[in-house]
């Protein structure tokens, strides 16, 4: 290892070089001289990391990192040249820059940070995470390849009926096992999930094998019910392929340790979902086709009749023809994906008895159980064998297969805390819902108890929409001379219906709570000030006299017309007007209970009350009570083991224990991890019973937890998309304001917004980030009138307008530039046109990984050209955003394998990431972490086009050290469920952390117990997905963009000739035969070429098994070798001359669909 004097010598050399290649801005006096240079004699100096640096800045003002990290994150090489903003592009970003008054507006600047980062594996960053994955990746990915190719033994006829694991081999012999010795395995588990969440059984196949696990609580060998399934030495790699596999690893013995062990558990629902899965707007879809797809086969399995199933065909390909995507897709059951990639139907009844049966019962149906479950396996590892080399096509780079490793293998460490977490959540639940319903009995007899006032309860606008009638009470008469005496058998009599209504036998309790249709009523709740009012028809309103009327019809209250209402009293009422309670679903939509969760922001405002304290009290109650209401089941779910509570387990009473959250990886066609409580569960709230879940979780003793948010993650993609045009961070509006913008300064996105719509910062996030995901104005305009009721429809509409107006702009057409329309003139045209161009390219892929998008949502399989691109957009943001975290995760391993960091990923948010790191390693993983988005930011940077870093996103603003898992460090975390504050953790900047010297120092003499070795892998240079977007006019189209008013976009757009597609995009355009691409004597032949379509899309719908992976016959994706084309039908050649197409058709065909590119195509026709 060099001594500090040499590696100061190679610093200073260094920085001595690198003045002349850095443009330094010159500072005025006493504001830009900033510099790190310290005396390094002193005693402070031989603690920190700083070393010497010196400001940068880019041509519009923008801090870079320093001088220092430039040169170690950007090194020059002989094979690449830097990139160098191009003046012309540098004077259209000021130009744009100023037409939006940002121009000059830079915040403070902030100390130039140096110091040593790791060495890059490569020349640039692309090579050195290609590198990393690589490393990372396998042996997992050789292992996975080769048994996608595997074909495991037939399934057991018989099965042993003997505890724990037994082998069987090919010849039918079996043997006891203590491990499946296996480097792949397909695996499944079966839980009597009513009696425990411990497994009764298991199976799994290798290649070779096959292997069955009994628990010995199931056969009565044991009492106890806790047994997990062990799966071997954790220490050797190993893969477990499962359909949703995180439930199965919570039966798994290996990880319910704070050692992670080296298995990948790989999710094939996660595989199918990247590869084959569908947005939430798709799903109605795609369920009504499933629907009409079973009732054909239902039936044509039953009806002779040819007439019928012929039409049913018939009806089947009109569907087909409108939905070509539906046949690219499935939803993520193991039933469907099964069906979808394999063609296998499964019969799921048998599972049912894992809820219905007991003990007994279980074991005595012990082999068709195993069946069931080894039938599992067996449809599993089929789907695996399809979905896998599907996945690798859609995510080729290693980076995004290695971090699915980790994301599988999270763990959640609890105590004894848990348990008393729940208990009193329960306890104060129980408290506050009896003290609700305390309050709603003691309304309730107050009201009854004026059953003989008819006057006062008429006049009463809440107590006379009750029910008064039925208080007569029956007699029968009396035995002689005795007295008539009320009837047997009446419930509650002399009292009113609706009292009586609330009880469901005379002496049965009262049946009342908030979501009791009387329950408003008797809280006697006001809507500003106005008594609430039930309607049939219009559900939960308020009344307002004529006079005042005005006022909510010019908030834009939806108005009621109760003429149209059975109830006489409020049709005959001509002296109020009605108006809706607004619904977050429209004014279409009904109020049935204004007690709801979705009103609680009403309560708070104090526009939904009552005049009474009382009532007040019992809706605070009720407030505090909603959370937990709709996490309780999800919570109290969770499978928590405990160290010493495991069946056969040895070790003391510690109280430690852990959950294995069970999250899907790629749950969404983002390609985002999914789970259904850990990654929804809210922060701790004041006034929200059980809300401080998340701080239940508990570092060990000598463990904490060390994690950050990357800030802004999605908001600084979408405007580097932007900012990419220019070659410049902060060139274009957004990406300035996102990286310069203050909110002293109101030039940050979110105030700009909040003045634009006249609401506050925090809700003007909303709009902000739905807009980035492409939201329109619809949407918009519902969340105004969201977060402010009195809003009238035209003034909501209005205000949006001026929002995308001022933020995407206005569409505009200029073929002499683009063949679509495109934004032109916002802060944000920029970064939409470039979204869009992503969303609509043939084959979608993010621009830094290249992971493509799902087959449903592929441009050629959706019929109508601007479907789904709201989903599309989305798709390219959120999916950048996952790209994102799997190079963090990646790197993360990477630095605590190379660096000897006792840390593992405990948890991830979407742009949240906590480790469960040692106590001795804390500063060391917050320094892995800073390290880790260093490098991820400039890979996103060098993908786009831009060789530089700025500096206020290179680091994470702050790394939070604590004991336990919450938002912020200094949350007291104090609920009326968990009254103690808990002790507040560390958060620390990069200053901060560096000053820590030694204790954060990643030395690179340190000697690795578990050395990666990335150097060993073979790059594979790519080219950037962002240089397939390269257009010739680039300048001019830029230039369009940024015009801000129409003179000045016809100015531009007038010397230019109608934009044509380049040849080399001919096979790529989303539409077939257009007039401009073929030559002017084909001209006439357009006719008979779209006749031509219509057997072909006819043969593939007939055909196309939605399982295979052969190209769909449609539009750009045929495929014309003879030995493909059997598997649809006869060759197109016979198919399209048999209806009467010349060759010249069928060369067209062929050629313009086929994927040859243009010179090719017109000289084959020709020579037709």
């Amino acid at each position: 290892m060099r001594s500090r004097c040499q590696q100061q010598a190679v610093h200073a050399l260094e920085r001595t070089q690198q003045n002349s290649l850095l443009r330094l801005k010159p500072p005025p006096p006493m504001q830009r001289c900033l510099s790190t240079s310290q005396k390094r004699g002193s005693q402070e100096q031989s603690r920190t990391l700083i070393r010497p640096a010196e400001a940068r800045y880019n041509e519009i003002g923008v801090q870079q990192v320093s001088s220092h990290l430039h040169a170690q994150l950007f090194p020059p090489s002989s094979q690449r040249k830097p990139s160098v903003p191009d003046p012309e592009l540098v004077a259209l970003s000021k130009d744009h820059l100023a037409k939006h008054d940002l121009l000059g507006k830079t915040s403070d600047n902030t100390q130039p940070v140096g110091f040593d980062l790791p060495e890059l594996h490569g020349t640039t960053l692309d090579e050195h995470f290609w590198r990393l994955g690589k490393d990372s990746a396998e042996p997992y990915l050789t292992l996975a390849r080769k048994y996608a190719r595997a074909s495991p033994p037939p399934k057991p006829r018989q099965w042993s009926r003997r505890s724990g694991w037994t082998k069987y081999s090919a010849d039918g012999t079996s043997e006891t096992v203590s491990v499946p010795n296996e480097e792949v395995l397909t695996f499944d588990t079966e839980v009597m999930w009513r009696e425990t969440s411990f497994p009764a059984m298991a199976c799994a196949v290798s290649a070779t094998h096959w292997y069955a696990w009994i628990s010995p609580w199931l056969l009565g060998e044991s009492e106890d019910d806790k047994h997990l399934i062990p799966l071997g030495d954790p220490a050797k790699h190993k893969i477990i392929v499962g359909h949703n596999v995180a439930y199965d690893r919570a039966r798994v013995e290996e990880e319910y340790s704070l050692s992670q062990s080296k298995s990948f558990f790989m999710d094939t629902m996660s595989l199918h979902v990247a590869a084959n899965g569908m947005c939430s707007r798709q799903r109605p879809t795609w369920m009504k086709h499933r629907k009409a797809r079973e009732t054909h086969d239902r039936i044509a399995a039953e009806e002779e009749t040819s007439e019928l199933a012929g039409l049913l065909d018939s009806s089947q390909e009109m569907d087909q023809e409108e939905d070509l995507w539906v046949g690219r897709s499935s939803s993520n059951s193991l039933r469907d994906v099964a069906k979808f990639h394999c063609g296998i139907t499964i019969d799921k009844t048998q599972r049912e008895w894992f809820g219905e049966l007991d003990r007994e019962g279980i074991a005595g149906k012990l082999d068709e159980l195993l069946d069931y479950c080894a039938a599992d396996v067996d449809i599993t590892h089929r789907v695996y064998k399809k979905v896998f080399p599907h996945f690798l096509e859609t995510c080729p780079h290693p980076v995004s297969f290695a971090a699915l490793r980790h994301l599988a293998s999270e763990i959640l460490p609890v105590n004894k805390g848990w348990e008393a977490y729940i208990a009193n959540a329960e306890a104060t639940y129980n408290k506050l819902s009896d003290g609700v319903h305390e309050r709603l009995v003691d309304l309730t007899e107050q009201a009854v108890a004026h059953r003989n006032e008819a006057e006062m309860y008429n006049n009463d606008p809440w107590l006379r929409q009750l029910d008064w009638a039925g208080q007569e009470v029956r007699m029968t008469k009396g035995s002689k001379k005795a007295p008539p005496r009320p009837a047997a058998r009446q419930k509650k009599p002399g009292m009113p219906n609706w009292y009586k209504g609330l009880f469901a036998q005379n002496d049965s309790a009262m049946a009342l709570t908030v979501r009791t249709r009387v329950a408003p009523l008797l809280l006697r709740l006001t809507w500003d000030g106005h008594p609430l009012v039930w309607s049939d028809k219009f559900g939960w309103t308020f009344k307002v006299a004529v006079p005042d009327a005005q006022k909510y019809q010019d908030q834009a209250m939806t108005r009621c017309d109760m003429l149209e209402d059975d109830n006489l009293q409020l049709k005959d009422d001509f002296d109020h007007e009605y108006f809706k309670l607004p619904h977050k679903d429209g004014p279409t939509v009904r109020c049935t209970n204004p007690l709801a969760k979705g009103y609680l922001q009403f309560f708070e405002k104090g526009i939904l009350s009552s005049e009474f304290a009382y009532a007040k009290e019992a809706l605070q109650m009720n407030a505090s009570c909603s959370y937990w209401i709709s996490a309780r089941d999800r919570i109290t779910s969770q499978m928590v083991v405990y160290d010493n509570e495991r069946a056969g387990a040895s070790q003391e009473a510690t109280g430690q224990g852990f959950i294995l959250p069970q999250v899907i990886p790629m749950g969404t066609i983002t390609r985002r991890a999914v789970e259904n409580t850990w990654l929804t569960a809210s922060n701790a709230k004041a006034n929200r019973v059980g809300s401080e879940l998340k701080s239940m979780v508990t570092a060990p003793h000598g463990y904490c937890f060390v994690g950050a948010d990357v800030d802004s993650q999605e908001l600084w993609i979408a405007s580097l998309v932007g900012d990419a045009s220019f070659k410049l961070h902060g060139g274009g509006a957004l990406g300035f304001m996102t990286l310069e913008g203050t909110k002293a300064a109101g030039t940050d996105l979110h105030s700009r917004t909040a003045s634009i719509l006249g609401i506050s910062r925090n809700d003007a996030k909303v709009f902000n980030y739905g807009r980035i995901y492409g939201a329109g104005l619809t949407f918009a305009q519902s969340l105004l009138r969201q977060f402010n009721p009195t809003l009238k429809g035209v003034d909501a509409q209005r205000i949006a307008e001026a929002l995308y107006l001022n933020t995407k702009g206005k569409k505009r057409g200029a073929r002499a530039l683009r063949a679509r329309k495109f934004w032109t003139g916002g802060t944000e045209s920029l970064v939409f046109n470039k979204l869009e161009d992503f969303a609509s390219q043939e084959r979608p892929r993010t621009p830094v990984l290249g992971a493509g998008i799902t087959e449903a949502l592929m441009q050629r399989f959706i019929s109508k050209k601007g479907d789904f691109m709201t989903s599309r957009i989305n798709w390219a943001i959120q999916s950048s955003g996952v790209d994102y975290l799997h190079l963090l995760i990646v790197s993360m391993e990477y630095l605590t394998r190379r660096y000897n960091i006792g840390a593992r990923l405990a948890l991830t948010v979407h742009d949240e990431i906590r480790y469960l790191a040692k106590q001795e390693d804390k500063y060391r993983t917050a320094m892995a972490l800073q390290v880790a988005n260093i490098w991820t930011r400039a890979m996103f940077s060098q993908q786009m086009g831009i060789d530089d870093l700025p500096q206020s996103c290179a680091y994470f603003s702050a790394v939070d050290i604590d004991h336990v898992l919450r938002k912020e460090v200094d949350m007291d975390c104090v609920t009326p469920s968990h009254p103690d504050a808990i002790p507040h953790g560390e958060s620390i900047d990069i200053l901060q952390l560096l000053a820590k010297g030694e204790q954060a120092f990643l030395d690179p003499a340190v000697q690795s117990t578990e050395a990666p070795h990335p150097d060993r892998w073979t790059y594979e240079h790519r080219v950037p997905v962002m240089d397939s977007l390269h257009d010739a006019n680039a300048v001019p189209y830029l230039r369009a963009q940024i015009a801000s008013d129409t003179t000045e976009f016809n100015n531009i757009v007038k010397p230019f000739k109608p934009y044509s597609p380049s040849r080399s995009k001919l096979n790529k355009s989303s539409t077939l035969f257009k007039d401009s691409d073929v030559p002017a004597h084909s001209a006439q032949r357009r006719s008979t070429r779209t006749d031509a379509l219509a057997p072909l899309r006819r043969v593939a719908q007939t055909n196309h098994r939605p399982h295979s992976h052969a190209p769909l016959l449609a539009e750009n994706s045929l495929d014309w070798d003879d030995k493909e084309n059997r598997a649809f039908g006869p060759p197109m050649d016979r198919v399209l001359q048999a209806r009467g197409n010349t060759a010249v058709d069928v060369g067209l065909l062929k050629h313009r669909v086929g994927g040859l590119e243009g010179r090719e195509l017109w000289k084959t026709v020709g020579a037709v």
